[in-house]
C-alpha cells in the first residue's frame, strides 16, 4: 500500500488568536469606514466648492481614498498613488470664494492619514518621502496655479499641512519603533526563558550522570578488590580460575578508567565538593531534620518494611533524591504545610510517596510566581526514575495539597535481591 499524503495539522483554537483576528478585522473595518466617509464628503466638495467636472471630482476622490486603503497593505505604493490626486486636484479646480488652496480640507486629512499609516507600517523613509513630496508639491502649486502672486491663505494652507502631517508622521514612526522594541523584548524574554530552562535541565542531567558514576564506580571498585584478593582468600584455586580472576580485575580497572575519563568532561571547577559518598536511605533523618528547620512539619517515615529488603545502591540514591526534591518543592511552594513521607514495598517495586497538605501561603506564592522556570524539579525526578526503570507521578490532591509518587524497582536489574 502506498504512502498516504499527510494532512496539514489544524491550528488549535485559541482565544488569543481569536481576539487577534477580531482586532485585525476591526482595523480593516475602521479603515473602510473612514475611506467611505472621506469619499462621500470629498467628491461633492470637489464639485460644488471647486467646480470640478464630475469625472475629475469623483475619479480623483476615489483615487485618493484608494491610496489610503492601499497604504495599509503596501505603504510605498499607497504613498506614490496619493501624490497623483494631490498634484491634479488644484490643476483642474476653480475654487469659489475663499476655498482653501492648493489643498482642500478633505485632501489634507486624507494625505495626513496616508502618511500616518505608512509611518506605522513601513520604514521611516517611506512616510518621510511622502511628507516631503507632498510639501514640495504644495509649494510648487502655489507658483503654478497662482502665477500673479501667492495669497496668504495659500501659503498658510501649505504651512498648516506641513506642520500637522510632519508632527503626526513623527508620532507614527515613534509608535512603530516602540511597538517593534516591545516585540523584540518579548521575543528575547521568551528565548531567555527557554535557554534558562534548557540550562537547568542540562545541569540536572549532568548531576544525575555524576552521581550514577560515583555509585557504579563504587561497585566496580568492590569487584576489582574481590577479583584481586580471590587467590589469597582461596588458596586452593586452580591456575585457570586465578587467570580468570585476573582478567576480571583487569577489565574492571579498564572500565573504571574509561568512566573516569568520561566523568572528566562532566566535572567543573567547583565539583570538588561533590566527590564525597552519595546519600542513601540511611541519610533520610538528616534530610528530614533540615526540612523541619525550614518550617514544614514532617512525621517520621516508616522504614521497617524497607529494611527487610536488599535495595540496590542506585535505587537508594534515586529514592533519596526524589524525596529531597519533593521536600524542596514543598519548602518553595507550600511553606508551613504538613508533609507525610511513606516507603512501602509492593512485589518487586519500592514505592515512595511524599504528600503535603494545603498551604494558603503557598497558594499566594503560586499566584505571584508564574514564570516559565517552574517544573524543572519534576522533570529531574522523572528522569532519575526513568534511568533505573521506574516512574514518577505528580498529582494535585482534592483538598488542595500535592502528592509525588515514585515506583522504583528494588534492584537496578529489576530483582529483589543481589
Amino acid at each position: 500500500m502506498g504512502e498516504q499524503e499527510s494532512l496539514p495539522t489544524p491550528t488549535p483554537f485559541s482565544t488569543v488568536n481569536l481576539w487577534r483576528m477580531k482586532g485585525i478585522s476591526w482595523v480593516w473595518l475602521g479603515t473602510a469606514a473612514g475611506c467611505i466617509a472621506l469619499l462621500a464628503v470629498g467628491a461633492p466638495l470637489n464639485m460644488n466648492l471647486y467646480h470640478m467636472a464630475l469625472p475629475f471630482a469623483l475619479g480623483l476622490a476615489i483615487l485618493h481614498v484608494a491610496a489610503l486603503g492601499l497604504s495599509a497593505a503596501r505603504p510605498l505604493a499607497g504613498v506614490m498613488v496619493s501624490l497623483i490626486p494631490m498634484t491634479m486636484l488644484p490643476l483642474v479646480s476653480s475654487p469659489v470664494g475663499l476655498a482653501p488652496m492648493p489643498f482642500s480640507v478633505v485632501a489634507i486629512i486624507t494625505q495626513v492619514l496616508v502618511i500616518c499609516v505608512a509611518g506605522l507600517r513601513a520604514h521611516w523613509m517611506v512616510p518621510a518621502f511622502g511628507w516631503l513630496a507632498s510639501v514640495v508639491i504644495g509649494v510648487g502649486l502655489n507658483y503654478v496655479t497662482m502665477p500673479h502672486g501667492q495669497t496668504v491663505g495659500a501659503q498658510n494652507n501649505v504651512v498648516i499641512f506641513a506642520a500637522v502631517s510632519g508632527g503626526l508622521m513623527v508620532a507614527a514612526v515613534v509608535a512603530q519603533q516602540w511597538q517593534h522594541l516591545r516585540t523584540e523584548l518579548a521575543a528575547e524574554r521568551t528565548v531567555s526563558a527557554e535557554e534558562q530552562s534548557r540550562r537547568r535541565l542540562a545541569e540536572e542531567r549532568t548531576r544525575i550522570a555524576r552521581e550514577l558514576h560515583d555509585v557504579v564506580a563504587h561497585g566496580m571498585s568492590v569487584v576489582v578488590v574481590q577479583a584481586t584478593t580471590a587467590p589469597y582468600r582461596h588458596p586452593g584455586l586452580s591456575e585457570d580460575l586465578k587467570k580468570e580472576f585476573d582478567d576480571i580485575a583487569v577489565n574492571s580497572r579498564r572500565a573504571m578508567t574509561e568512566m573516569r575519563s568520561m566523568l572528566g568532561s562532566l566535572r567543573n571547577a567547583d565539583a570538588g565538593r561533590q566527590l564525597g559518598p552519595q546519600p542513601t536511605l540511611a541519610d533520610l533523618p538528616q534530610l528530614l531534620a533540615s526540612a523541619r528547620s525550614a518550617g514544614i512539619r514532617i512525621s517520621e517515615p516508616k522504614l521497617s518494611d524497607v529494611e527487610h529488603h536488599d535495595i540496590a545502591e542506585v535505587i537508594a540514591l534515586t529514592a533519596y533524591r526524589i524525596v529531597q526534591e519533593a521536600l524542596s518543592n514543598v519548602i518553595r511552594h507550600a511553606p508551613g504545610a504538613d508533609v507525610e513521607v511513606e516507603f512501602t514495598v509492593q512485589g518487586r517495586n519500592l514505592s515512595v510517596r511524599v504528600t503535603n497538605s494545603k498551604s494558603d501561603v503557598g497558594a499566594l506564592m503560586a499566584q505571584l510566581d508564574k514564570g516559565s522556570h517552574v517544573g524543572q524539579g519534576l522533570i529531574g525526578m522523572r528522569e532519575r526514575a526513568g534511568i533505573v526503570g521506574g516512574t514518577v507521578s505528580c498529582l494535585p490532591m482534592p483538598d488542595g495539597g500535592f502528592q509525588v509518587t515514585a515506583q522504583l524497582p528494588l534492584d537496578a536489574n529489576g530483582s529483589t535481591s543481589r
